[in-house]
Formats: structure tokens, sequence, C-alpha cells
């Protein structure tokens, strides 16, 4: 019985992370007017649809107002796009970005996604929407793992693009793809404060209105979180990426905070040996903790409300099980380091 309960826990272990998959935030700073934009096309083009329904890929391509300041996508939405052309100090096109931080060209661009996506994240996105295909409300779960130990503001920034627009200019005949729109917080996102114990949840959310110029069947969102626009450290921590029709519906913060099943979070994940424990039961229930060392002996237990602060005093594993009395369970572990 020892020996298969530590096998168990190595196998859980094994899959559980404190980072979680890495989406990269592609950016395309371009103009209708730009000829060089015009001839990257086909590599970005090309690099976008071997990796965007992975999954792993959020894209923008925000305008600027040069070399034609008659750029109908620049014209369309001129304030936000500047933001985030300040965001790097842009000064010519074709500018392209991988999570904020690596300055690529076209040929680059497979090389430079790949190391990104390899790199684990500490932040997760989840996005959902109330409303219909013309206004609602976006409700946004963004959790830390960890401490991401942010020195500058950070924030988050839900940006609607749309593709298959008919082109002008060097686009003639031809369409732009996932040209900014909206960024659904305004000018400058929202501000992200995680205080922890960790891991940490912040929800916030925003209402949408779909403008009746755009194509809600082209629309996708890229839900982003990097420095607010002032700051110089641009690394984009994860991202999100929906087709706007496709975003969850009917969830909210208090759906998300309440499920009709059992929650459990433990952090910090590794801990000197104070961790907190948060569960969650659905209405009416009542749940027990128990807390597990490696070869399998319960160290500490006690109901819900007890173990919310958990002390252990060996290095080591522990294996956290939430317990109801309707039978259902979860399980979590936790890396003790002194």
């Amino acid at each position: 019985m020892k020996n298969g309960f530590v096998f168990l826990f190595i196998a859980i272990l094994a899959t559980t992370a404190f980072a979680v998959q890495r989406v990269v935030l592609f950016e395309d700073f371009t103009n209708s007017g730009c000829g060089p934009c015009w001839s990257t096309e086909p590599q970005l083009n090309a690099f976008i649809s071997a990796n965007i329904a992975s999954g792993n890929l959020c894209v923008i391509r925000p305008h600027v107002n040069w070399p034609a300041p008659s750029d109908p996508i620049y014209l369309a939405n001129p304030t936000e796009q500047g933001v985030r052309k300040a965001q790097y100090g842009v000064q010519s096109v074709p500018y392209l970005k991988i999570d904020g931080i690596v300055s690529v060209s076209a040929s680059g661009l497979q090389s430079a996604f790949n190391q990104r996506v390899a790199i684990p994240a500490n932040i997760s996105i989840d996005v959902a929407r109330n409303g219909d295909a013309v206004s609602g409300l976006l409700t946004f779960r963004i959790i830390a793992e960890e401490d991401p130990g942010w020195t500058v503001q950070m924030n988050l920034w839900p940006i609607i693009v749309e593709d298959n627009i008919p082109g002008v200019g060097y686009w003639s005949s031809s369409v732009f793809e996932q040209a900014f729109r909206k960024n659904v917080f305004g000018y400058y996102g929202e501000e992200l404060v995680f205080e922890g114990p960790y891991p940490d949840t912040i929800y916030t959310e925003a209402e949408y209105n779909i403008d009746s110029s755009w194509d809600v069947n082209e629309l996708h969102l890229a839900t982003f979180v990097q420095c607010a626009y002032q700051y110089a450290q641009h690394e984009v921590e994860n991202c999100n990426w929906s087709n706007f029709l496709d975003i969850q519906m009917g969830i909210d913060e208090a759906e998300w905070g309440n499920p009709s099943s059992i929650y459990l979070e433990v952090g910090p994940n590794p801990s000197s040996g104070a961790f907190s424990v948060n569960a969650v039961l659905p209405t009416g229930a009542t749940g027990r903790i128990e807390v597990f060392n490696i070869a399998g002996r319960i160290i500490a237990s006690g109901s819900v409300s007890e173990m919310q602060n958990v002390n252990v005093n060996e290095a080591g594993i522990y294996v956290i099980r939430l317990s109801t009395t309707d039978g259902m369970s979860i399980t979590e572990t936790v890396a003790v380091i002194r």
C-alpha cells in the first residue's frame, strides 16, 4: 500500500508544475502605404498559418500613420494604436516584435517563436463572455502560480483584432489580417496587483461593444499581461488567443470562484514550511483537508476552515487532499524546502 501511494505521489508530482503553457504574442506594426510591409506579407502569413491553430500564438497588427496617413485601420483608432507604438518607440515599419522583447525579421519568426514557446510561464489567463454578438461583459481570470516579482506596473491588455478586411494601398485586391480594432480596457489596459499567498487569482471585467462596421465572425481577442506603456520592461508574461464568438459563455467571477465541482489551491509552492490551502466546495457541501507525507502518513487534518494555513517541520514532498462528504476528492502537491 505504501509503495502504491508513493508511486501515485510521484505521478502527481510529475504532472504538477509551477508553470503553465506559454502563448506567444506576435506584433506586426504596419501601414497600408508601406511597400516593405507588403513584401513581407507572404512570410508573415505563412508563419501565422503554421502556428495559430496550435493555440500557442496571439497576433496583433497595429497600424501607424506613415508613410500613408490615410491608412484606414490607423484612422479607425489612432490613439490606442499610438499607445502600442509608444510601448516600443516604433520609428519605422515593418516592425516585428515577439513577446515584447524580441525584435525579429520575417525570416527569423519561426525560430524566435520556437524559443519563446518553450519557456514556461507563471501567469495563466482565462476569458469568459456574457452577452451577445453586439455587446455584453467580458470576465477575465488571471492566475499567478508564484510571485511574479514585478518591479514595474503590469497591466492586462485585451485587444480585439479583425481578419479579412478589404485592403487599400499596397493591399488593394488583398486583405488586412489581425488588424487592431480596440483595447477593451481603453488606452492603457487594466493594472494587475497580486498580493499572495500563491497561487493567487485576480478577477476583472469590462464591457464590450462591437462596432457595426466590424464583422463579428472575423474577430479575435488577444489578451496578454505586459507592463504599462511608459515602462521599459516589455516582456509579455503570457497571452490568451480566442475566436471572439467561441469565448466560453455564461461564466462570471462568482461562478469561477464557486464551481459546482470542488477546487483546491495550495501555495506558495515550493514552500519553506508554511503554506495556505484554498478549498472551494459546491454550495451546501462540507469538506475535510488531509496532509500526507511521502511515506503516506497523515501529518495534519481538519475541516476546510481549520486547515486554511498549514505548517510542516521537515523538508519533502507533501500531498494535500480535499474530500467531501458526498464522495468527491481532489489532491495537490507542495514541495517544502529548508
